[in-house]
């Protein structure tokens, strides 16, 4: 039997169940940069928007913005995002992903991206995303993480460990 994200999250090495756990996750894309939808393209073709749509529709995670303390979900509540929900669907994760994709620019809290020029045409495109929440709400739903590398301040330093 291998390890599971339970017993990862369980490892985090904090004294209190309300440490403050930054989740990350970054994703490459390889193509064009020289095209005007370089980054679009990228955004669109990794997974980095499915993933975050899946963290913070996560009511047991309550994710915040790595920049404050608001919630993110209510982020794109503010900037009138989620009003073409129809309440009830059960595919208020894929609208948020939906959503994240087609406004990034407008959610630069969410996303982030930096362009690796490799030649005048050719070029990488990193895709990444952080958000924070507490050891207590990861606990309870370590599964929306798999795949984020979750950072705690431990003795000093940085503990940081893939989920």
């Amino acid at each position: 039997m291998g390890v599971t994200i339970i017993d990862l999250v369980n490892d985090i090495p904090a004294k209190d169940e309300k440490a403050v756990i930054t989740l990350s996750y970054e994703d490459d894309y390889e193509g064009w940069h020289c095209r005007d939808e370089f980054v679009e393209e990228a955004v669109n073709n990794t997974d980095t928007a499915s993933r975050v749509a899946e963290l913070i529709t996560d009511p047991q995670l309550q994710v915040h913005t790595a920049y404050g303390n608001e919630p993110a979900i209510e982020v794109m509540r503010e900037r009138d995002l989620l009003e073409d929900y129809i309440r009830g669907d059960e595919m208020f994760s894929e609208f948020v992903e939906e959503q994240i994709r087609e406004n990034f620019y407008d959610l630069d809290e969410f996303i982030e991206y930096e362009v690796e020029q490799y030649d005048y045409k050719r070029g990488r495109c990193t895709i990444s995303a952080e958000f924070k929440t507490t050891l207590e709400n990861l606990k309870k739903s370590p599964n929306s993480a798999s795949g984020w590398t979750a950072k705690v301040s431990h003795s000093g330093g940085i503990f940081s460990i893939d989920l």
